[in-house]
């Protein structure tokens, strides 16, 4: 064992505590690859928050015993050229990554690598109302990039708030002549207190994420150590712990859940208890500590921090290039491009800083220069709008005009045949045709080819009103459309009226995944929101879209227990439902309404039935029976069957994510086929 020493302090080097660095960035490293036996690997980032408090509080009081005082100036400097540097050019590379066109989908990013770099990034999540058990949840392509430095953000809280509280501990200690000892252990008890009531007036991401509902499982390792610089002596036998308490960190990471359990219930700092006996009966000789301190572990764990940073943003790129990290050989691959990344940030960033001569002051002032400038590298790249955000000028610019006249709407061209461009091509698509109030019909079922390229009719005396009403996938279509009619003012006006996850079933119980939520959400937009929403607006045209939640396992009694689409009473239910949202349309008064057949989804779902083409088949089914039944009130526009007439279907360019479009595609979508078809429904003149 050998001595490293600062100018100010000596502390010992023990190489089985990079060891444990190792054992618990493995940890996190198999959770985030989605291996089922390690739901728990999480805790190896409480491992982490309780090894930094007991390595920076026996550092600190080193230096105290040292100098006298903790010189903040000089903890703060050394922290500073520790994890400064990799931590900003992983992010940058991040930013520069998303203005090339990679995270294109995921909300809110430029937001969240500003809380990265200022070291907030836990509070970011929390005001925006993020879950960590959702970090599965989506698709890929969803998954932000720098999701995991909630923790790195905790750590940084910690060490800017703790040498100040400290120093003013042993202040205390010194004025009375006591220890500094008991009121660290009465600082980890307070926060071992504090996690469960945040649990309970917060709920659980605010305790899985909040800095006062984690700190205690620092502050358990800062009271081991105060313990032992007070005089703690840990006797030989201790030894004997060691594999028993090393076998508990492991086994606490295979037993806790991923989504549920003592994590989003605040009482982990419990369970850190067992990480600081570890800590302490590694102090003295013994196989474990001799099993940790092995070269290889000990060179992986001086590596843990950089593995840590650049692990997340290539497991996420890697996933959404379809690799399934939880098989042996793709999380073989993916954990040796981050070693490798790690590596080199530790021998040509990382330690070539760490072990420069730059004084305190020096160090912090180029700290504070790196951060402002990464911070304006952020604010200054080009970024796209993230999953769900809306381009609300454009949607303000397209919005129906409830203070224009009331006027009927008429074709200007009574007597015009209606044209389509050449890119016609015959489908058997089976539609009704539709009729305007305005102009005289005859109301028959027709079969209609289906275009790939409509051509607008002439531009009636006003604006066509289109409503369209749906989830996240509706959403999308909604945003092209206004993007269209933006252009074409005199042809159409858009509003979309919409909520994440929206479906039409609006009773039952969703159990593919966790959608009571979605349920209710969509219950209150159906039957409330939209009846409102067309009686101000007055709509020429309702479209009605939804994709996933409409075909999840869903249960409306316990005694016949959770249904599939395939079931015959689940098909008429979603008939019924969907009968429903017709009828209450029509009651509205108003007499268009276009039923979208999405897109079936290329998406690989987390919960695996939802990547069933035969489960929306089903739906597609129940809205062209629908349809049907609600004569020629209704006709079907058949999204799915367009995108794969036109190659499209598959196209990355188009579905990011395999299910929602991107806006450039629903704006290519509304412009070539859908806008100006919809303004033909409204106007009466159906495509034959």
């Amino acid at each position: 064992m050998s001595r490293r020493r600062s100018a100010h302090a000596t502390i010992v080097y023990q190489p089985a505590l990079d060891g444990l660095r190792a054992v618990a960035v493995v940890m996190v490293l198999c959770f985030h690859a989605g291996f089922r036996w390690m739901e728990g690997g999480y805790f190896g980032v409480s491992v982490f928050f309780t090894l930094s408090g007991f390595l920076v509080t026996s550092v600190l009081l080193a230096n105290e015993r040292s100098d006298g005082t903790v010189s903040l100036g000089r903890f703060y400097a050394r922290r500073a050229r520790r994890l400064l540097p990799a931590s900003l050019v992983c992010l940058l590379v991040i930013a520069v990554a998303r203005a090339r066109g990679q995270f294109a989908l995921v909300p809110h990013l430029s937001r969240q690598l500003t809380g990265a770099v200022l070291q907030v990034y836990n509070w970011v999540q929390l005001s925006g109302g993020s879950s960590y058990r959702a970090l599965f949840a989506n698709s890929p392509a969803l998954a932000s990039p720098v999701e995991h430095y909630w923790s790195l953000a905790i750590e940084e809280q910690y060490y800017l708030l703790w040498p100040v509280l400290l120093g003013a501990l042993l202040v205390r200690a010194r004025r009375q002549h006591g220890s500094v000892v008991r009121p660290i252990i009465a600082l980890a008890v307070g926060g071992a207190v504090v996690a469960p009531i945040i649990a309970m007036v917060f709920g659980g991401d605010a305790a899985y994420w909040a800095t006062p509902a984690r700190l205690g499982e620092v502050l358990v390792g800062a009271a081991a150590a105060g313990w032992l610089a007070g005089g703690g002596v840990v006797p030989a036998s201790a030894s004997r712990l060691a594999p028993v308490a090393l076998a508990g960190v492991v086994a606490v990471a295979v037993v806790l859940p991923s989504d549920a359990g003592p994590a989003y219930w605040g009482l982990l700092t419990p369970l850190a208890l067992v990480t600081t006996v570890l800590l302490l009966s590694l102090q003295v000789p013994g196989r474990t500590r001799q099993l940790l301190s092995l070269s290889p572990l000990v060179r992986l764990g001086k590596v843990s921090y950089g593995a840590y940073l650049y692990h997340w943003p290539i497991f996420v790129l890697l996933r959404q290039e379809g690799w399934r990290l939880d098989r042996p050989l793709y999380f073989a691959t993916a954990v040796a491009l981050t070693l490798a990344c790690a590596v080199a940030s530790y021998l040509l960033l990382e330690q070539p800083i760490r072990r420069s001569g730059w004084t305190p002051r020096h160090t912090l002032a180029l700290a504070s220069s790196a951060v402002a400038a990464s911070l304006f590298v952020i604010a200054v790249l080009p970024s796209s709008r993230g999953l769900l955000e809306p381009n609300q000028k454009v949607l303000d610019a397209a919005a129906i005009d409830t203070d224009a006249p009331p006027v009927k709407l008429v074709r200007t061209d009574l007597t015009a045949p209606s044209t389509v461009s050449s890119a016609v091509v015959s489908t058997d698509i089976v539609a009704t045709s539709t009729t305007s109030p305005t102009v005289p019909t005859t109301t028959t079922t027709t079969a209609l080819l289906g275009p790939l390229t409509v051509a607008a009719p002439p531009t009636p005396n006003r604006p066509v009103r289109i409503l369209l009403v749906g989830d996240s996938t509706g959403f999308y279509v909604g945003q092209g459309l206004a993007e269209w009619a933006v252009d074409h003012p005199g042809d159409a006006q858009v509003d979309v009226l919409w909520c994440q996850g929206c479906g039409f079933i609006l009773d039952g119980t969703i159990t593919s995944f966790a959608g009571e939520e979605f349920v209710a959400t969509s219950r209150d937009v159906v039957e409330r929101q939209m009846a409102q929403r067309i009686e101000r607006l007055h709509p020429d045209v309702v479209v009605l879209m939804t994709t996933v939640n409409d075909v999840a396992n869903r249960q409306w009694d316990t005694s016949e227990g959770p249904l599939t689409p395939d079931d015959p009473r689940f098909r008429q239910r979603l008939l019924g439902a969907y009968q429903h949202v017709a009828d209450a349309v029509v009651a509205t008064g108003v007499t268009n309404i276009v039923w979208v057949i999405p897109p079936i989804p290329t998406s690989k779902w987390d919960t695996p039935e939802m990547s069933d083409p035969e489960r929306y088949d089903v739906q597609h089914e129940a809205i062209r029976e629908v349809a049907t039944a609600s004569g020629s009130v209704a006709v079907v526009a058949d999204l799915d069957d367009w995108l794969n007439r036109t190659g499209r279907a598959d196209n990355r360019d188009w579905r990011l994510d395999g299910t929602h479009l991107t806006e450039a595609a629903a704006k290519t979508l509304a412009s070539e086929y859908l806008g100006p078809w919809l303004m033909r429904v409204a106007l009466g003149d159906p495509l034959d």
